[in-house]
């Protein structure tokens, strides 16, 4: 039976850890399936636990922001400089840095066998103190079966987890509900952007103004070529049902071309939405007012019509292409079969 570890019962959750258990954490993106670092049995396992590829690489979790350095080839003063720079304004938060990895640091299973490594300084002090207790950093993927919606609840996580993991580390809702943005220091060209996340472009940009930022693509070049970062090559976040993400101007249309075919569907969309076209879905979730609550909310809407079976459609709606909106299109659109606008 996996355990429920309150917030004064950490030093229970490190014992865990060490001894290669899995122990799921809270951060402020998502909750992410810990494993200790250092322990490459204990990592496998998570690729395991998740059904993950083995090439997708493993961003590892720190509990204090100079111990970047300790993992991090440090063969370049700019790159040094660059890290402070960023480190000083978004950590800790949603941001994880792909750098040159440090020879014999981490088993291979962790960077998916690059020289790279991504490393992040999580928001969320009971998951920096357990990273403390354990005395190693813990990897992190997101703490569901690997191309499911990411979970922002303890509630996620048990259901996808419960009895095949040693721990959850008990917390509120994730604050900001979907994971972090990663960058990529190593890359010739300029800084790449290889996951959108809470942190934008434009943002980056106000810390880093003499280094060119760039959107990486979507996913790897081939599918002989390992990702530098989760997320980039594999089908991600879909729930059992097919996923349709559909703009506001292209919903009258979609809706009435459902019901035309008989099919029952739930919809997911904004409060504006969901009063004008609401009482046509057999199911809905409220994404709330705005960008930030619907990203915030995307993930448990994904999750929510599992336990509806007359559904046999999603539809979610999709918001403009805006950098305010990235994360957001980024995460439905990989969830969707059907993309309308």
């Amino acid at each position: 039976m996996t355990k429920i570890i309150q917030a004064n019962q950490l030093e229970e959750g490190a014992a865990l850890l060490r001894q290669g258990e899995l122990v799921a954490f809270p951060t402020e993106t998502v909750f992410g399936l810990g494993a200790i670092a250092n322990n490459e049995d204990a990592v496998k396992s998570v690729y395991a636990v998740k059904g993950r590829p083995s090439d997708n690489p493993l961003i590892v979790h720190i509990a204090d922001e100079p111990a970047i350095f300790d993992f991090m080839k440090d063969d370049d003063q700019d790159r040094h400089a660059l890290i402070e720079k960023l480190t000083a304004a978004f950590w800790p938060g949603p941001l994880t840095l792909v750098v040159p990895v440090k020879e014999d640091t981490f088993p291979s299973v962790v960077t998916g066998g690059m020289d790279t490594v991504g490393i992040r300084l999580p928001d969320h002090e009971t998951t920096r103190e357990l990273i403390r207790l354990t005395g190693f950093p813990l990897v992190g993927p997101s703490a569901n079966i690997s191309g499911k919606p990411s979970p922002t609840k303890v509630e996620h996580v048990k259901h996808d987890f419960d009895g095949k993991i040693g721990g959850i580390v008990n917390a509120d809702p994730t604050r900001i509900g979907v994971e972090s943005t990663v960058l990529d220091l190593t890359d010739e060209r300029g800084l790449i952007i290889l996951r959108p996340g809470f942190i934008t472009k434009s943002m980056l940009e106000t810390v880093v103004d003499n280094y060119p930022i760039l959107m990486g693509g979507t996913i790897a070049s081939d599918d002989t070529t390992a990702p530098k970062a989760p997320g980039m090559k594999y089908i991600h976040y879909s729930p059992d049902q097919p996923v349709m993400a559909v703009s506001q101007e292209e919903m009258a249309n979609v809706l009435q071309d459902l019901e035309n075919q008989n099919m029952p569907f739930a919809l997911a969309a904004t409060t504006q939405t969901l009063a004008e076209y609401g009482s046509r879905a057999q199911a809905t979730f409220s994404l709330g007012e705005d960008i930030t609550s619907a990203t915030h909310t995307l993930f448990s809407a994904l999750r929510t019509f599992d336990d509806v079976p007359e559904i046999t459609q999603i539809v979610v709606e999709l918001f403009p292409d805006k950098e305010e909106n990235s994360a957001y299109r980024n995460r439905l659109i990989k969830a969707s079969s059907v993309v309308m606008e």
